[in-house]
């Protein structure tokens, strides 16, 4: 059994998927909204990224709680977050992307995570 890569490894593995898909783009700083949750109809963590150049390490906040989607605090936190950085340009998924945990931390690489059945 492979054991599962380390929390550096994996951030590194991808950030560099990350850095090769917005390779093109010239619009710094540049901020990306994901939600993700046990179920695509429910949203339970956010997460922003900012990038503030192609050479600087991207920036990431995560947000958690029930519903936070329609939470007015969360929004006026991530407004904030990304106002601090005078963001240029705002990227945002418009559902629940994929569950909250993360693949070889929460649960083993390769598998599906054991704690959100709607995703399978």
């Amino acid at each position: 059994m492979t054991s599962p890569l380390s929390l550096e490894a994996l951030a590194a593995r991808r950030k560099a998927k990350f850095r090769d898909l917005i390779s093109e783009n010239n619009s710094y700083p540049l901020a990306t909204i994901t939600y993700h949750g046990p179920s695509p109809q429910l949203a339970t963590k956010i997460i922003v990224g900012i990038l503030i150049s192609k050479e600087k390490e991207p920036i990431f906040r995560e947000w958690h709680g029930e519903e936070i989607a329609e939470d007015v605090q969360i929004a006026r936190e991530i407004t904030r977050f990304i106002q601090e950085y005078e963001v240029a340009r705002v990227l945002t998924s418009e559902w629940v992307l994929s569950c909250p945990h993360v693949e070889g931390l929460d649960f083993p690489e390769g598998e599906d995570c054991p704690h959100c059945p709607d995703w399978h």
